[in-house]
């Protein structure tokens, strides 16, 4: 049975902090600093304007704004501290409340590991659509990010097509990682406005929420007007700096923690200028470099340093926050790639993050990996399940079968046992068998067992399909996009 989200502190579970208090008050007034007098290249000429009249020192030729330390702050104060996160089936809404975890595949991936073939291949619109299925069947992924890019499809309009399939096969909430322009946003605002029954029932429970990245150092790029339009839609979008340590930010965590915290503030003002209250969550995708090699991986301690500081500095601003874990940069589903995705994921969890992404891609969130993709959901219902903590209470805690059991019985058929039962964590690909009983059944391993797991998925599960005439009007909004987004 699929369990309910699983709840964080409400056992009293003790969060890691890279930073004391001050920290997070250090962080804060030079972020405020570096706005106020150095400010930020801002690319959106909306947003330029919004900052202007409100009273930010503008230089239309440069395009820097410099933006006062009071109207920041008192932005920041508008940001909804909860976010409400529809789903296009009801029964999948969930809330960003800073007491729940929750999880959720990354995007953008250019290759796909075949599930058949086990060779790397291009990704196609038939990849969406399939891993949208695997996503909607797993019980604790609650919201989907295409993990890929069609790459047959109109280049200008994939998202469009993204988004189609992805509702097409997933009932849970949809998030959109790769939407950088105005038009891309209001063809997608209209495709979950038709889903949701209308732009008001859209607001009341957004169906649909964007990733909008800014740009280090010190930038607001073109995904600025994308973010705006999905803020007056109501549409929360997470705000995700992307600190490359060493290259576009400084070489040290501290530098890197606070030249992105600047930039998400930035933003966050812009979008609270063009919709006061609108919901917008902190995001974080740090990466850091291998010194030996000058590449740059999303897993290295300094960057999953720099993702907690980032929660806290959410924390501080009491807004949610949803943070790119699982990282690695294995080539393939090996031992790498879990002990990487393990530590970068739990540890933001550790750190209080309402949220993570990344399951299923490979390779610096490029490559899909349909194994990992359920390898990723497995650890996570074990890190859910330690996170939720236990109580401390009579039922838990069972001193009449205690001693009813005395010293030489056993537990096992008492009806204490059997009520607790079914809230112990469950395998879905991992293997306890003994050695014997493994050997005769095949010697698999997990790849092997999550590969048996998708392929089940993907032949017998069957999502509520979209109503025809609901489907017929989607499709002719794609094709009304492929017309109507301005080519790249």
């Amino acid at each position: 049975m699929a369990k309910e989200p699983m709840k964080i502190g409400q056992f009293g579970m003790k969060r890691f902090k890279v930073m004391d208090p001050k920290g997070a008050d250090t962080i804060h007034e030079k972020s405020l600093e570096l706005l106020e007098q150095m400010g930020i290249k801002v690319v959106s000429d909306e947003a330029r304007r919004l900052l202007m009249e409100a009273g930010a020192q503008v230089d239309e030729q440069t395009q820097v704004c410099k933006i006062p330390r009071s109207l920041v702050e008192e932005s920041m104060k508008k940001c909804p501290r909860r976010i409400k996160m529809g789903a296009r089936n009801r029964k999948n809404d969930f809330v960003l409340d800073h007491k729940h975890c929750y999880t959720c595949t990354d995007g953008v991936g250019l290759a796909t590991i075949d599930l058949e073939t086990g060779e790397r291949r291009p990704s196609t619109l038939k990849d969406v659509a399939d891993s949208a299925k695997i996503v909607d069947y797993l019980p604790m992924m609650h919201m989907y990010n295409p993990l890929v890019t069609p790459l047959e499809v109109p280049k200008h309009a994939h998202t469009v097509h993204e988004f189609l399939a992805a509702m097409d096969n997933c009932e849970k909430h949809f998030t959109t990682g790769s939407t950088y322009t105005r038009e891309e946003a209001i063809f997608e605002i209209k495709m979950a406005a038709a889903i949701a029954g209308g732009m008001e029932k859209l607001r009341k429970r957004p169906i649909i929420s964007s990733l909008t990245c800014t740009t280090s150092p010190m930038m607001l790029g073109r995904t600025t007007d994308a973010a705006i339009e999905f803020s007056r839609a109501g549409c929360p979008p997470f705000l995700m700096p992307m600190p490359l340590i060493g290259a576009t930010s400084p070489m040290t965590v501290a530098g890197a923690a606070l030249l992105g915290n600047a930039q998400v503030v930035a933003l966050a003002t812009v979008l609270q200028l063009a919709a006061p209250g609108s919901p917008l969550c902190y995001s974080t995708e740090p990466m850091a470099m291998e010194v030996q090699s000058g590449l740059f991986q999303g897993l290295y301690p300094a960057a999953d340093l720099v993702r907690a500081a980032h929660v806290q500095m959410a924390k501080f601003y009491k807004i949610p926050i949803f943070v790119g874990g699982w990282g690695s940069c294995s080539k393939l589903p090996d031992v790498q790639a879990g002990y990487e995705k393990a530590f970068s994921a739990f540890l933001c969890y550790l750190s209080g993050a309402d949220m993570t992404s990344g399951p299923g891609l490979l390779e610096n969130w490029t490559v899909l990996s349909y194994e990992q993709l359920i390898i990723d959901h497995e650890m996570f219902t074990m890190m859910a399940d330690i996170l939720k903590g236990f109580p401390i209470d009579d039922d838990s805690m069972p001193i009449d079968v205690i001693k009813e059991v005395g010293h030489e019985g056993h537990y096992m058929g008492k009806k204490h046992t059997l009520d607790h039962f079914r809230q112990m964590w469950q395998p879905m690909v991992t293997d306890g068998q003994m050695y014997k009983t493994w050997k005769a059944a095949g010697s698999k391993g997990a790849v092997e067992h999550a590969r048996d797991k998708a392929k089940e998925i993907l032949k017998t599960h069957q999502p509520q399909p979209l109503a025809a005439d609901l489907r017929r009007e989607l499709a002719g909004l794609v094709a009304e996009a492929e017309i109507g987004i301005p080519h790249q």
